[in-house]
């Protein structure tokens, strides 16, 4: 399935009876300044993610302790685990290794679009670059 875009690589390879919940983001600064996070927009958290997780694991989400989730990078077909919890501002977040699994291996950068996408049935969360941005110079 090599040179397909990675979202429709990774439904082919799950299968039709995959039920992702998918998320799309063009990142901004912050998210690649060094700060190790990813602000993730609440309510894709809230109505997608949360719904399919235990009371218990949605109860420490929304902790400031969080929970550790693996998330596989389908581009490049690697796993690596990220804490998903909620901020005082009320704003979810991915923390624990972001700037250096996914920010410095990826080379992600400002204005580059990724892709997550929820898993309910194993628990996990899918990554992909969807779009480098391109830097007019």
């Amino acid at each position: 399935m090599a040179g397909l875009p990675p979202h429709i690589d990774l439904e082919l390879r799950l299968g039709q009876e995959a039920d992702l919940k998918n998320y799309t983001k063009v990142l901004t600064q912050s998210d690649v300044d060094g700060s190790s996070r990813l602000l993730l927009e609440r309510e894709w958290v809230e109505g997608e993610v949360l719904p399919g997780m235990t009371q218990t694991r949605a109860e420490r989400c929304r902790s400031r302790d969080g929970v550790m989730f693996e998330f596989e990078d389908v581009n490049t077909n690697t796993k690596h685990p990220l804490v998903l919890k909620k901020w005082a501002s009320n704003s979810f977040v991915l923390t624990t290794n972001w700037n250096r699994d996914f920010v410095n291996r990826r080379t992600l950068e400002e204005g580059d679009e990724i892709g997550l996408s929820w898993d309910a049935q194993y628990s996990k969360f899918y990554f992909s670059l969807r779009r480098k941005y391109w830097h007019h110079v």
